[in-house]
């Protein structure tokens, strides 16, 4: 449905960012988006509600996950077991974005 559709501009404007790092976004594959024409972005609703700030019991959630995760590095290092931290955030994060994705349909 076409209204659910948002110009860079409305985008930058509800997140309260510059329009250009909405730009920037969607060039670097953050923000998903459909060009329209030859200079013209269109940006789902939902895929822009994604991109929200985070709030301060968010941000203490996420500070308290990576505690535990540098406390674990350090814990298999001890034991001296090789372990990629990032792979492990990385392969984790995609886990939790399709349970999202699934919970959402």
């Amino acid at each position: 449905m076409a209204t659910d559709l948002l110009t860079v501009r409305e985008v930058a404007e509800r997140l309260k960012v510059n329009p250009q790092t909405v730009r920037r976004w969607i060039r670097a594959g953050i923000l998903p988006a459909s060009r329209v024409g030859r200079r013209q972005w269109r940006v789902r609703e939902q895929d822009a509600a994604r991109q929200t700030r985070p709030g301060p019991e968010e941000l203490a959630r996420r500070r308290e996950a990576v505690e535990a995760i540098l406390a674990l590095r350090e814990e298999f290092r001890r034991r001296g077991v090789h372990v990629d931290v990032m792979e492990l955030v990385r392969e984790s994060r995609r886990e939790l974005e399709e349970r999202v994705d699934r919970s959402s349909r």
